[in-house]
């Protein structure tokens, strides 16, 4: 070890190495992490006392009951709800904490904007569209039911028309996700902003997820349409009502799935959908030729012996 003066300071070196620096250097590694350890205790504290304050407010009955009432979220959904955000409450007081030593760490302040401030966004819309999501379906649900729609379809006997699901049921849980996906549409691109492929990708689904509401609803209405229109037919209980009856759901049907197809597959191209459209067609007159098959040897059988008694009499000359 070597002592020397330079400029009036002295240096200690040791085979050519600035101690003085390497000692300074580590003392302020030490300084930098203690600070950073007494910021994440005190951010911690701060963070379980808020979340703790939080949780009690959110967990008042009123606000429990009223929520499920409203059909915003259940009881069990609401509890893992509040048990999440108090958590995530505790580490977001934590990461805001240690902003404080953007001097010595200037790091924190980059992490903490860029990435859970948009965190805290995303997280904060999931949550929101979610509980929107679920009293908008219920509203729609409740809607449908006061006007009467579930009890004029068992009026008319087409409540089981789609395997015995309420009706009612289907377009408010369609309500329900779709208002869900367009805040989650928006938590993404705030999140993801700087992923192109990722926003575009939401885009595109938000996009398509209306089409694809409107031809559920198209098929949806065909359905209910044709067993109506069917049961009709056989109330009457006219020669072959049956027969008629499935023909005319057929047809129905038909047309309904025509009007689905380019909104459920998102068809654009006028190519693709008239080549669909071309087999379903022909798919569609096979099916109506075998119908008539069907229904003129039906038909015949059933007037055989109509035919054999008019032939009998025009032979006895009594016609």
């Amino acid at each position: 070890m070597e002592v020397i003066k330079v400029n009036e300071t002295t240096l200690s070196t040791l085979e050519g190495v600035d101690l003085s620096f390497l000692v300074q250097s580590v003392s302020e590694f030490v300084i930098t992490a203690l600070i950073l350890v007494l910021l994440f205790i005190a951010g911690y504290v701060l963070g379980y006392f808020v979340s703790r304050v939080l949780r009690r407010i959110l967990l008042i009955e009123k606000i429990q009951v009223t929520l499920v009432k409203s059909g915003a979220t259940t009881t069990s959904m609401w509890k893992s709800i509040v048990e999440f955000s108090t958590q995530y409450t505790t580490w977001l007081l934590v990461f805001f904490v240690l902003t404080l030593a953007e001097e010595k760490v200037p790091i924190t302040v980059t992490f903490f904007n860029e990435f859970i401030v948009p965190l805290t966004v995303f997280i904060a819309l999931v949550i929101i569209g979610l509980l929107i999501g679920g009293f908008l379906g219920k509203l729609t649900r409740d809607t449908l039911v006061t006007i009467g729609l579930e009890e004029g379809l068992t009026k008319y006997k087409i409540a089981d028309t789609l395997g015995g699901v309420p009706v009612s049921s289907i377009l408010s849980t369609i309500v329900k996700w779709y208002v869900f996906l367009l805040f989650v549409s928006q938590a993404v691109e705030k999140l993801l902003s700087e992923t192109a492929i990722l926003t575009e990708t939401m885009r595109s689904l938000m996009s398509y997820v209306p089409n694809a509401i409107l031809g559920l609803l198209v098929l949806l209405v065909s359905l209910v349409i044709a067993e109506f229109a069917a049961n009709r037919v056989r109330v009457r209980k006219v020669s072959f009502g049956e027969l008629f009856a499935i023909a005319i759901e057929i047809v129905i049907i038909f047309f309904g799935v025509i009007l689905a197809l380019p909104r459920l597959f998102n068809i654009d191209d006028p190519e693709v959908f008239q080549t669909s459209l071309g087999v379903m067609t022909q798919s569609f007159q096979i099916l109506i030729v075998g119908i008539a098959v069907g229904l003129a040897i039906a038909i015949g059988l059933g007037l055989k012996d109509s035919i054999g008694e008019v032939g009998k009499k025009l032979k006895e000359g009594s016609i």
